[in-house]
């Protein structure tokens, strides 16, 4: 009975529009009045509880780094350098696009904030050299996905945070994957521009290239600050997010000095804005989680799917299937929150290695963002190329298969996601 109410609650709030965090404390709310188990206090004990938590610490700390990023010159600088590095190939702006987003990724952790910061220099830029604005935002919307997976990203922090898994060894296994992605669509992106004639092919210059890798030099010190320290065992994840932090204001404000002090409170009050809404999912999604296993829910699937599936291959099929028709619905931060509880023991029953099935299932829900209705790396893209987001679904079709073929290869190559963190051993 409990369940029922707390899954019929869930699914009515999110119907009726009420925003994730909000349904599940209403919904988790509900199934503590009907349970004759559950203490009335164990809402608001529990979601305090569960936010003081140190390595939770660096969610907010790397999205405040993404705002600095975005708004300084920095992130302007990786663009012009990743041009300078692919620009020369067909397609040379979109296959720039997708690189910038790597570089990009390994440094603010979230697909939306790399949209925004990227798209914003070369949508206009792919617009004004004659690629259709539909194309550009999709090649940005859908590179953007890697920042889910190259480190640091929040949502590998959440699940490191939710399963007790090394988050270190989360972000080395999410590097490879990560990078598949990228090559998928640069693949893809070749392909249409060849096809179509979009773009004009640049000439090769190892002095621009030089030039840009000079100018570019401050911003791709920031991922080696990141990734560095943390594979090399020197710092924490959290720590990493705070060294980083300080190296970008030190850069931004007085090597470059293009952060103004105006700036400050935007930045300020966009992360205060990101972080209260992430926090206050984590916390109520942490009392979902919690009720679902004093219900036995998790164990219950488990012995149901060991009986039912001859195979972990079947289950992974299963995690990719049920976390696309989330994406449908939910942001894949949302999305993880409330399948990781469910999924993960199942996953363990199956054999599977808890880095591995992370980023498995982080790939997998990585793709609602460019879903609809809920996907916002659409929405923000079809803003800044100033198209509806509706001319954006056919050209979005060749990426999207490019991004399932990468999940796929995730699923079912574990040594993409386990090379790195077994070196780290």
């Amino acid at each position: 009975m409990t369940i029922f109410v707390l899954m019929v609650t869930f699914l009515l709030a999110l119907l009726l529009a009420v925003p994730a965090a909000f349904a599940l404390a209403v919904a988790c709310a509900a199934a503590i009045l009907v349970s004759d188990r559950l203490p009335g206090t164990i809402l608001p004990q529990h979601i305090v509880s569960t936010l003081d938590s140190t390595p939770l610490l660096a969610i907010p700390l790397f999205v405040l780094l993404g705002e600095i990023i975005a708004r300084s010159s920095l992130g302007t600088r990786l663009v012009d350098f990743c041009n300078a590095l692919v620009g020369w190939m067909r397609g040379g702006l979109a296959q720039a696009n997708v690189a910038a987003s790597m570089f990009f990724g390994g440094i603010s952790g979230a697909a939306t904030a790399d949209t925004a910061a990227i798209g914003s220099v070369m949508i206009p830029a792919m617009k004004k050299e004659g690629y259709p604005g539909p194309f550009a935002a999709v090649v940005t919307c859908t590179s953007s996905v890697m920042g889910n997976l190259i480190p640091p990203t929040i949502d590998l922090i959440i699940y490191g945070w939710l399963t007790g898994t090394p988050i270190d060894r989360l972000f080395a296994a999410g590097l490879i994957p990560g990078l598949i992605i990228g090559l998928c669509l640069m693949v893809v992106a070749g392909y249409i521009a060849r096809k179509n004639g979009y773009g004009q092919r640049q000439p090769f210059s190892m002095r621009r290239l030089g030039r840009g890798g000079i100018t570019a030099a401050p911003a791709l010190v920031l991922p080696v600050l990141i990734i560095g320290g943390i594979f090399g065992g020197f710092i924490t994840v959290t720590e990493a997010a705070i060294v980083a932090i300080l190296y970008s204001i030190f850069v931004t404000t007085i090597v470059f000095r293009d952060l103004r002090r105006s700036e400050v409170p935007v930045i300020v009050v966009n992360t205060v804005k990101t972080i209260g809404a992430v926090m206050l999912l984590i916390g109520v999604a942490s009392v979902f989680g919690w009720i679902l296993t004093i219900e036995r829910v998790p164990q219950n699937l488990s012995a149901a799917m060991l009986d039912l599936y001859p195979g972990p291959a079947f289950f992974a099929l299963t995690v990719i299937a049920i976390s696309l028709f989330c994406g449908l619905f939910l942001t894949p931060a949302t999305a993880l929150i409330i399948l990781t509880p469910i999924f993960y023991p199942i996953a363990m029953s199956f054999g599977y290695d808890p880095v591995h099935f992370g980023v498995l299932l982080i790939a997998s829900l990585a793709l609602g963002h460019v879903t609809p209705p809920i996907g916002l790396t659409l929405f923000i893209g079809a803003s800044i190329a100033d198209v509806p987001v509706e001319r954006l679904l056919r050209p979005l079709l060749p990426f999207f298969a490019a991004l399932l073929v990468a999940v796929f290869l995730i699923a079912f190559v574990p040594a993409l996601s386990l090379t790195l963190p077994g070196l780290m051993r």
